[in-house]
């Protein structure tokens, strides 16, 4: 007995076995709080975001519309596919984006186990695996899982719009009023995908239409589309325009015209610009101006058409149109007040460009060069006319917004957020949302490579998998000789 009690006294039991009742000990606290941060880590989403292209980061402009829910507002997602499933890329958007708000629910259910809740929503809704039913009350937006991502075929690098694509659809549903924006088509109108994008993806109904077969327009109609036509309009497609403007004498309708160099002369639409106030100049305006003038362009020869230009303080509707960054706004012809107030018709510019900068007749262009004979800057590349009548000491208006370019509404520019700031903040202005910002965040995942020499390998691999295990092994013989002869 006496040898068993010296046994438990003896300093190998007291630092064996302390040292291994500490390290027992320790693995199992490590354990447990290794498991509550990650359930915690997955209900308040707080994984750090390694990404260098930051796929899983929320923006601002998502923050904000999650935080604007109200308490009767209980928005549910529901993913048409197995959650075990569905790819990671999306999953942890949707569930730090879930995180944001108790207002917010998500329910993932596999339609190769329950197959009929792909048509359970209604027959109007085309519901396909993967999708996400975005729903409030009743109001409810379909995400196609396809409408989440785009892969470039020729880098293979892959576009993510998961948050861009819920935040709309929140948005959308949780909206009192939604705005319809007509797009019009028929007289080769075109370069307006992009533009129509962003304003769908910002809480309103888009509709391409043609006048002519449009007898009466929408109540929630609030705004009307036209980018770069190339044939005049008829003189009832005039009227019609003339009537949409006018609303009864309701006003609080608006129209965005887009033009460029190219465009012919269009006596008709011209006209009806002119009884606003405003006139295409038919030009091409060119900068000199180093800071004015983008280096977006191709070849160094087409810097000059490449404008960066600035904006004006004006102020429409009691809003400053403005952004907190460039514009790159390329090909645009000039644009001319007619006059500054005439009636119930005022105009103002919004963007100009600078002094040094000059103007080339659309039919006359040999060289981008400033030559004798081109008119000297400034110029407006973009205006806005408003015409007002007053109710119970409120002006109620209606706008007509012009650019001379349709290249700043291209996919790439678009991206800029000077070019969709910008248009965003006349958008807002028309439909009356003050608010809002803009909702449009993508992330892409570009393909990235290492390069490494042969000898990089080989001694990449020594280090690795012979020298570190050695270096561990040679310290594990030390300490376990040392416990062996305590």
């Amino acid at each position: 007995m006496a040898k068993n009690t010296n046994f438990f006294k003896s300093r190998k039991f007291k630092y064996g076995s302390v040292a291994t009742g500490l390290t027992v000990a320790f693995v199992a606290v490590v354990i447990i709080i290794n498991v509550i941060f990650s359930l915690l880590a997955d209900t308040y989403s707080w994984k750090l975001d390694m990404t260098s292209y930051d796929l899983y980061s929320l923006s601002d402009s998502t923050r904000q519309v999650v935080n604007a829910l109200s308490d009767d507002q209980q928005i549910k997602l529901t993913v048409m596919y197995s959650e075990e499933e569905y790819p990671d890329q999306f999953k942890e958007t949707l569930k730090r984006f879930v995180n944001l708000s108790d207002n917010i629910t998500i329910e993932y259910v596999d339609p190769d186990v329950n197959p009929q809740i792909l048509t359970s929503f209604g027959a109007e809704f085309s519901i396909e695996e993967g999708a996400i039913v975005v729903e409030n009350g009743d109001r409810k937006r379909v995400i196609a899982f396809s409408d989440m991502y785009e892969q470039d075929s020729s880098s293979y690098n892959v576009t993510y719009k998961t948050e861009e694509c819920l935040t709309s659809a929140v948005l959308y549903v949780t909206k009192a009023e939604i705005p319809l924006v007509y797009f019009v088509t028929g007289h080769g109108e075109s370069g307006y995908d992009s533009f129509m994008n962003l304003i769908a993806n910002n809480g309103a109904d888009v509709q391409e239409v043609k006048l002519s077969q449009l007898s009466t327009f929408d109540e929630m109609a609030r705004v009307m589309v036209i980018c770069g036509p190339t044939m005049d309009y008829s003189e009832a497609e005039i009227y019609q325009l003339q009537q949409f403007l006018a609303n009864d004498y309701n006003y609080e309708r608006d129209i965005f015209y887009f033009s460029n160099p190219e465009a012919p002369e269009l006596p008709n639409l011209e006209g009806l610009l002119a009884e606003w106030g405003l006139a295409l100049g038919h030009d091409l305006v060119m900068e000199t101006d180093d800071y004015t003038a983008s280096t977006y362009a191709s070849s160094t020869d087409e810097v000059p058409r490449y404008l960066i230009p600035t904006y004006t303080e004006a102020e429409i509707s009691g809003v400053p149109i403005t952004t907190d960054y460039l514009s790159v706004v390329p090909s645009a012809s000039s644009v001319e007040l007619l006059f500054d107030a005439q009636d119930i018709t005022e105009t103002a510019a919004l963007m100009t460009t600078s002094d040094e900068s000059y103007a080339k007749s659309s039919d006359a262009i040999n060289t981008y060069e400033k030559v004798e004979g081109d008119r000297e800057g400034p110029f407006n590349v973009a205006a806005i006319a408003t015409r007002y009548r007053y109710q119970d000491n409120v002006a109620i208006e209606s706008h007509v917004f012009v650019a001379g370019s349709v290249e700043m509404l291209g996919a790439t520019y678009m991206t800029y957020n000077g070019n969709s700031g910008f248009l965003f903040e006349v958008y807002k202005m028309m439909v009356g949302e003050t608010e809002n910002e803009l909702v449009g965040t993508t992330k892409t995942a570009e393909s990235t490579y290492m390069t490494m020499s042969t000898s990089a390998i080989r001694w990449g691999s020594i280090v690795f998998i012979v020298i570190i295990p050695a270096i561990f092994l040679v310290i594990g013989i030390i300490v376990y000789i040392r416990r062996r002869f305590l």
